[in-house]
């Protein structure tokens, strides 16, 4: 059952400093292989620079797109021990929709974020701003959990040692009218088994499946290159909960 009075809020605003504790994805050294081909790349979405950072630690040039001001800031606290990191690293913010950033680029990725659009008018735009963001034949990869888009009971989803202190993630999810779907996220730390925080959001995602998102590729002026089941280029295969998408911009 879900807990009552649960504070709604947008992303990760009261959780980003506990955000990278259970963002364990796989998928930074599938993501480094598109900026290292590029030389340069946009990160929409880009939250705590879980992988932008090792991306500019390569000599990748990472321009960062995060519209959650604690997430930036737990990005720039990553950035502050190292400052020569700032030299292949622009971080500012926005969203997928409206960020302007002056010029166009090679290629863009969006990890984990997609299912934030909430419905078509929100994908076809941020689509379109991203595809005017890219030089010709530019590429655009990005992740989608279509396992995840289902009802959901709140239950354990991840734990983390350090120290005396033990960090708890729960996770549940129901859908909502509209193609829309509630999360609720709770974060626990306990200090020798006692809780002594406790963080409870929900927000609200998009459901939407793999022949939408194609045809709003086809809409935004992208062709489809290739489809993945896993973070190891392995082919998407039907039913796959896991799709990634590699789309080059099409030539004018």
């Amino acid at each position: 059952m879900y807990p009552e009075k649960l504070t709604y809020d947008k992303g990760y605003e009261r959780s980003a400093h506990l955000y990278d504790f259970f963002d364990t994805k796989k998928n930074v050294e599938f993501f480094c292989h598109y900026g290292s081909q590029a030389g340069e790349i946009i990160d929409i979405g880009a939250g705590t620079g879980r992988i932008a950072i090792p991306m500019a630690k390569r000599g990748i040039r990472v321009f960062c797109v995060e519209p959650s001001p604690a997430m930036r800031r737990e990005f720039q606290n990553k950035l502050a021990p190292d400052p020569a990191m700032s030299k292949n690293m622009r971080l500012c913010g926005g969203d997928a929709t409206s960020f302007d950033l002056g010029r166009t680029f090679p290629a863009a990725l969006l990890s984990g974020c997609f299912d934030h659009f909430l419905d078509d008018n929100e994908r076809l735009s941020a689509l379109c701003n991203i595809n005017r963001h890219l030089e010709p034949d530019g590429k655009l990869v990005f992740d989608l959990f279509l396992g995840l888009m289902r009802n959901a009971p709140l239950s354990p989803a991840g734990e983390v040692t350090v120290g005396d202190i033990e960090y708890r993630r729960f996770h549940g999810s129901k859908t909502l009218r509209g193609r829309k779907m509630e999360v609720v996220l709770i974060f626990e730390r306990l200090l020798r088994g006692v809780v002594v925080e406790r963080i409870e959001e929900r927000s609200q995602v998009g459901i939407i499946g793999r022949k939408e998102v194609q045809k709003l590729l086809k809409e935004s002026g992208f062709e489809i290159e290739r489809e993945f089941g896993d973070y190891d280029f392995s082919p998407y295969r039907e039913g796959d909960s896991l799709l990634i998408i590699e789309a080059q911009k099409r030539s004018q």
